[in-house]
């Protein structure tokens, strides 16, 4: 009987890391997909982001200056941050879904394409323009 409560134990761990939330971060700047979102190695982990993770767009410009593009894909993740001096430009057939979003950089195509989802813990925070 505990060898089958530590197996059941073991699934149950692995399952829940798998849908756990996880940090993913934009490096950008890989060869031939330089921009482009849905390329796994622009990621810190090694894989396109989805909707059990955070996703950091970071200020790029000391090292590969490659900001992230979302062309027509519908782009789902738990939430995006886009750091100052970074920037995230939504092509005009792409959408992203997000139950938070903080815009501290800059979004561009953001205000008509990004999709809200969630609790009224929700955030979207755009910075004011001048």
């Amino acid at each position: 009987m505990s060898k089958i409560c530590s197996v059941c134990l073991f699934v149950l761990i692995a399952i829940t890391s798998a849908f756990a939330q996880k940090n993913n971060t934009w490096r950008g700047g890989a060869p031939g997909h330089e921009t482009e979102w849905s390329y796994f190695k622009n990621w810190s982990t090694g894989r396109v982001p989805n909707e059990f993770d955070r996703v950091l767009i970071p200020d790029v410009s000391t090292s590969s200056n490659d900001y992230p593009v979302i062309k027509a894909e519908k782009v789902e993740v738990l939430s995006l941050q886009i750091q100052q001096g970074a920037m995230l430009t939504l092509l005009s057939n792409a959408h992203l879904l997000a139950e938070e979003v903080e815009v501290q950089g800059v979004c561009i195509g953001c205000d008509r394409r990004i999709l809200l989802e969630g609790s009224a813990n929700t955030a979207m925070n755009f910075p004011r323009r001048k």
